[in-house]
C-alpha cells in the first residue's frame, strides 16, 4: 500500500482466513496486531508478504483483493509516482523509506498518511526484510492548512480597501481548494435583498457557469438549508452528506435537478456572516469533485473565517456611512441652517428672528425677553441661564451646548455662540449669536468613536495574523519568539512585551522574547524563579491570567525605579499552556491598562504561541534524534573498519600454516587430502581479499578528506601502473584521452580509475581487452567515461552491480569479491558526483561518473 510494487506471486489466503501471519516473529506479530498503526512487511526485493489486520479493516480490502497490484485500490493515483520513486531509491540504496500520501478509507474517504519503512539487516549487513508503518496524519495536515488559511485571510481582510466586494471575492479564491471545492459569499442589504459578491471553484471555467445558475435559480426563503435561511436565523447549516432527496426537494424543475446532480455535490456548509450582533451575509462551502466531506469539527474554522469576513464587511460599510455623515454635516453648514439672533446689551431678546422661529417653531411673543429659556431642555435650562447671564455680565464671548426644542417637539443638541458688539466708547451695543444644530456632528463623532474601536479590533486581528505567520516560519525558536514579542509591542501599543519559557529541570522561566520602546536589557530578569515573589512568577504558579491596572503600590513590583523611568503603570500576564502543562509566560507592560478586547485577544495569541513553541520543541527533538542516528551510523562504520582490520592477523596465521601444510605434505597424503588443503588455502586467500576490500570500502568514508585540485591524468597513470601486470597478462590496450583537473582526493581518484579499468580487464571476451578512458567538461562538473568492448551487462542488472557483495558471475568464471563497484559508488558520491553504466550484453560496457571541476577563479 505504501509503494508501487507488485505483491509476491504467492497464493492468496482464503477469504474467511485472518490476515497472513508475520513469519517467524511471534512477538512482532502480536505487537503489529495490537498497535493502532497500519503495519506492512516486505521482502528484501520489495515484495510485500504481510499486512496487519488493521490494514485490512482500515482499507476495507480483503486479502484476495490485495493480491498483485490490488493495494492500488487504497492508494491515491496522484501519489503513486512519487511514492514509487522513493521506494525504488530505498531498495537501491538501503536508506530508510518515507513518503506522505493519501490513503482511501473503507468508506471511500481519502486521508493523508505518513508511510515509513526501515530495512532489517542480518549480521553481515544484508537487508533481509523491510518493516513499515502507515500513520494517519490527516488532522495535522488539516490543522496546518487551517492555520495558513486563517493567517492569509486575516492579512487579506485587515489590509483590505473599502472595495469590500473585491476583498470578499479574493477571500473565496483563497479558500478554494484547500478548504472546499466551491466557495461563495452572499451579502444582505437593509431592504431585505441579497447579492452574491464572490464565487470560486477548483475549475475556474465553472465559475461563470455558477454565476449564470445563480441568476437563473436565485435562492428561496423557504429552503431550510439555503443561504437566505442562514441569514434570517443566524444559525449555521452543516450537511456532511447531500442526499439525492435533498436535491429533489431543493430544485425548481427537472432541468434544475439535472444540473444539481451533474455538479456532484457531496457535502455542504453554510455559515452566517455576523458582526456586532447582526447577520449581514453567509459563507457557503461545498465539496464535490474531491469527494471530501465536512464534519462538525470543520465548523469552527468556517466560523472564524466568516467572523473575519463579517468584520471587514461591516467596517467598510461603517467607513462609508461616516463619510456620508460628514458630507451631510458640511452641506448643512453651507446651507446656513443656523438660527441667527440678536439681544439687547442686558441679554434680553428684543428683535424678531425668522431663522429662530423656523428652528424652534415658536412665535416671537413666545421667546422674547428671557422666554427663550422655555425652549431649552428642562435638564439643561439652569446651566444655560447661569452661563448666559455670567457671559453678559463679564462681556466675554459665549460658547455653550445644550438641547433645544424643535417644531416637532423633539430636542436637538445645539451649539450656541455669541459675541458682544461694542460701541466706540467700549460699551456693549448688542449681542449677536447663532444657534447651530450639531446632531449630525454628534453622529459623526459617535461614528468616529466606533471606527476607533473597529480600528483597535483590526489591530488585534493584524496581531493574530502576524503571530501566526511568525510561528509558521522555519527559523530558530528564539527568533520566532522575538518576532512575536515585537508584534505584541507594536499592535498592543505596549511599552514592553516579554516572553519567558518554562524550564522544568530548573523550575525557572528563561527569557526568550524582549521588545518595546522601554524594554529593559535582555540580561535583566533573564531568569525568573517560579517560586519567586514577582507577578510573572505568580502567573506561572497559578496558571491563570493576571491583570494589574495600577502598579504604583503593588508589593510584587521588583524595580520601582524602572516604573518611574518608563511611566509604566499596568501589567497583564498570561500563562502559555498546552494540555494543562505550563510552557511559559507572556508579560505585557503599558502606561494604560489593556481593554477587555485586547485581553481576550492576548489570551488567544498566548494559546497560539504556546502551541507553536511545543510544536517547535517536538521538531527540534526529532532533529536531535536524527543527528544521534547519524552519529550512530558513523560509529557502526568505524566498528566495521576495526573489526575487519582485526580479522587480518588470525587469517594470516591460518593462511601461513595451511600453505606450509600443503608444501610439506603434498603428495605424501592421498589425492583428497591435497584437494582439501588446496580448498582451504584458496578459501583463506579469498577471505583475505574480501576483508581487504571491506577495509578499502570502510576507509572511503572514514579517512581524512583531501579534496583539492588534482590532475586526473596523473591519477589514471598511477592506476594503470598498479594494473601493469594484469594489462601485460591479458595483452590489453588502454587508450588514455586528455583528462582535465578536478576537485578530488587524488588517492581515491586513483583507486576509482583502478577499479573501473581493472573491471574492464577482467570481464573481456575471447579477444584481448581494449579500454578507453575519456572526459567531457559539463558546466561546473566533468564527466569521465571508462569504455570497454567486453562481455557487457544486461540493463536489468544496472542498479544491482553497485550494491556491495552483488556479483553477476561465479568466482570460478571471474574472480572478485563484489565490492569494487560499491567502492566506486561510495567514492563518487562522497565527492558529490553521480555514477552510472551504459551497456548491452555482449556489446561492451561504458561506466561514467561525474566530479566537480576546478573553478576558473579559485579566489572567488
Amino acid at each position: 500500500m505504501t509503494h508501487p510494487l507488485c505483491s509476491p506471486p504467492d497464493a492468496a489466503p482464503e477469504s474467511q482466513r485472518p490476515a497472513p501471519a508475520l513469519p517467524g516473529v511471534d512477538a512482532l506479530q502480536l505487537l503489529s496486531e495490537s498497535i493502532p498503526q497500519l503495519i506492512w512487511v516486505a521482502r528484501a526485493d520489495g515484495h510485500h508478504e504481510y499486512y496487519n489486520a488493521r490494514w485490512y479493516t482500515y482499507t476495507g480490502l480483503t486479502p484476495e483483493q490485495a493480491l498483485g497490484e490490488g493495494w492500488r485500490r487504497a492508494f491515491h493515483p496522484d501519489d503513486l509516482e512519487e511514492a514509487g520513486r522513493r521506494w525504488a531509491d530505498s531498495l537501491r540504496t538501503g536508506a530508510p523509506y518515507e513518503v506522505e500520501y493519501r490513503c482511501r478509507r473503507h468508506d471511500g474517504v481519502w486521508r493523508w498518511h505518513l508511510g515509513r519503512g526501515h530495512p532489517v539487516r542480518d549480521d553481515s549487513g544484508r537487508i533481509v526484510k523491510w518493516f513499515g508503518t502507515c500513520t494517519d496524519i490527516e488532522e495535522q495536515k488539516r490543522a496546518a492548512e487551517s492555520l495558513r488559511v486563517l493567517a492569509e485571510a486575516g492579512a487579506l481582510l485587515s489590509s483590505s480597501s473599502l472595495d469590500y466586494e473585491a476583498t470578499l471575492s479574493a477571500l473565496t479564491r483563497l479558500v478554494v481548494p484547500s478548504l472546499a471545492d466551491w466557495c461563495a459569499i452572499e451579502i444582505a442589504y437593509e431592504d431585505g435583498s441579497t447579492r452574491q459578491v464572490g464565487v470560486a471553484h477548483v475549475d475556474p471555467e465553472k465559475v461563470r457557469y455558477a454565476e449564470e445558475l445563480r441568476v437563473r435559480y436565485p435562492p428561496r426563503h423557504e429552503d431550510p438549508s439555503g443561504v437566505l435561511s442562514v441569514i434570517r436565523t443566524g444559525a449555521p447549516v452543516v450537511l456532511p452528506e447531500v442526499p439525492d432527496a435533498l436535491l429533489v426537494a431543493g430544485t425548481r424543475d427537472a432541468e434544475h435537478l439535472r444540473i444539481a446532480r451533474e455538479l456532484g455535490l457531496r457535502s455542504a456548509m453554510v455559515v452566517p456572516l455576523t458582526a456586532r450582533g447582526r447577520t449581514i451575509g453567509a459563507l457557503s462551502l461545498v465539496h464535490a469533485e474531491s469527494g471530501r466531506r465536512f464534519a462538525q469539527a470543520d465548523l469552527l474554522l468556517a466560523t472564524q473565517l466568516a467572523e473575519r469576513a463579517a468584520v471587514a464587511l461591516d467596517n467598510a460599510r461603517l467607513i462609508k456611512d461616516a463619510r456620508r455623515m460628514e458630507l451631510r454635516f458640511r452641506s448643512l453648514v453651507t446651507a446656513s441652517t443656523q438660527a441667527v439672533w440678536v439681544t439687547r446689551p442686558d441679554g434680553d431678546i428684543e428683535e424678531d428672528s425668522p431663522s429662530w422661529r423656523a428652528f424652534t417653531g415658536r412665535t416671537y411673543a413666545q421667546w422674547r425677553g428671557h422666554e427663550w429659556l422655555s425652549a431649552v431642555h428642562p435638564e439643561d435650562r439652569d446651566t444655560a441661564a447661569r452661563s448666559w447671564f455670567a457671559t453678559v455680565e463679564q462681556r466675554r464671548p459665549y460658547d455653550a451646548e445644550y438641547r433645544l426644542a424643535r417644531p416637532d417637539g423633539r430636542y436637538t443638541p445645539v451649539r450656541v455662540r455669541a459675541v458682544p458688539v461694542l460701541n466706540p466708547d467700549g460699551g456693549v451695543r448688542e449681542w449677536v449669536g447663532t444657534t447651530t444644530d450639531i446632531s449630525a456632528q454628534r453622529q459623526v463623532e459617535d461614528a468616529a468613536r466606533r471606527l476607533e474601536r473597529e480600528a483597535a479590533a483590526r489591530r488585534l486581528e493584524a496581531l493574530r495574523a502576524e503571530v501566526s505567520l511568525a510561528l509558521a516560519r522555519e527559523d530558530a525558536l528564539e527568533e520566532i519568539l522575538q518576532d512575536c514579542a515585537d508584534a505584541l509591542a507594536a499592535h498592543l501599543g505596549a511599552q514592553t512585551a516579554r516572553l519567558w519559557l518554562y524550564s522544568r529541570d530548573t523550575h525557572t522561566l528563561e527569557l526568550a522574547g524582549n521588545a518595546g520602546p522601554t524594554a529593559p536589557p535582555r540580561d535583566k530578569w533573564v531568569r525568573v524563579r517560579v517560586d519567586g515573589p514577582s507577578m510573572v512568577s505568580e502567573v506561572a504558579r497559578l496558571r491563570t491570567q493576571l491583570r494589574v491596572d495600577d502598579l504604583s503600590d503593588d508589593p510584587r513590583v521588583l524595580d520601582r525605579a524602572w516604573l518611574k523611568e518608563t511611566g509604566v503603570r499596568a501589567f497583564s500576564g498570561t500563562p502559555l499552556m498546552v494540555r494543562g502543562q505550563l510552557v511559559g509566560v507572556l508579560g505585557v507592560y503599558g502606561r494604560e491598562p489593556l481593554g477587555e478586547d485586547a485581553a481576550v485577544a492576548l489570551a488567544a495569541v498566548s494559546d497560539a504561541i504556546a502551541q507553536g513553541v511545543e510544536r517547535r520543541r517536538a521538531e527540534e527533538g526529532l532533529q536531535q534524534r536524527a543527528q544521534e542516528l547519524a552519529r550512530s551510523n558513523e560509529e557502526l562504520q568505524q566498528f566495521a573498519y576495526v573489526a575487519s582490520h582485526d580479522l587480518q592477523e588470525p587469517l594470516r596465521m591460518v593462511a601461513s600454516y595451511t600453505q606450509l601444510l600443503g608444501r610439506r605434505y603434498k603428495g605424501r597424503l592421498d589425492a583428497d587430502a591435497d584437494a582439501f588443503i588446496h580448498y582451504a588455502v584458496d578459501g583463506v586467500n579469498r577471505m583475505q581479499r574480501l576483508i581487504q576490500d571491506l577495509l578499502t570500502y570502510s576507509r572511503v568514508g572514514t579517512r581524512g578528506w583531501d579534496k583539492r585540485p588534482c590532475d586526473a591524468g596523473r591519477a589514471l597513470e598511477r592506476a594503470t601502473a598498479n594494473l601493469r601486470a594484469a594489462i601485460q597478462e591479458t595483452q590489453a590496450s588502454v587508450e588514455l584521452g586528455p583528462l582535465p583537473a578536478v576537485l578530488a582526493d587524488e588517492t581515491q581518484l586513483t583507486q576509482l580509475f583502478q577499479n573501473l579499468v581493472g573491471n574492464a580487464l577482467k570481464f573481456h571476451g575471447a579477444a584481448p581487452p581494449r579500454v578507453r578512458v575519456s572526459a567531457e567538461p559539463r558546466g561546473d562538473t566533468v564527466r569521465f567515461t571508462v569504455r570497454d568492448w567486453g562481455i557487457g551487462i544486461s540493463p536489468e542488472y544496472f542498479e544491482r552491480i553497485f550494491v556491495i557483495f552483488q556479483r553477476l558471475h561465479g568466482k570460478e568464471e571471474y574472480p572478485g569479491t563484489g565490492i569494487g563497484l560499491a567502492i566506486c559508488k561510495k567514492i563518487v558520491e562522497r565527492h558529490g558526483g553521480l555514477i552510472g553504466v551504459e551497456s548491452q550484453s555482449g556489446e561492451g560496457t561504458a561506466f561514467w561518473f561525474t566530479l566537480p571541476a576546478v573553478p576558473s577563479h579559485p579566489e572567488s
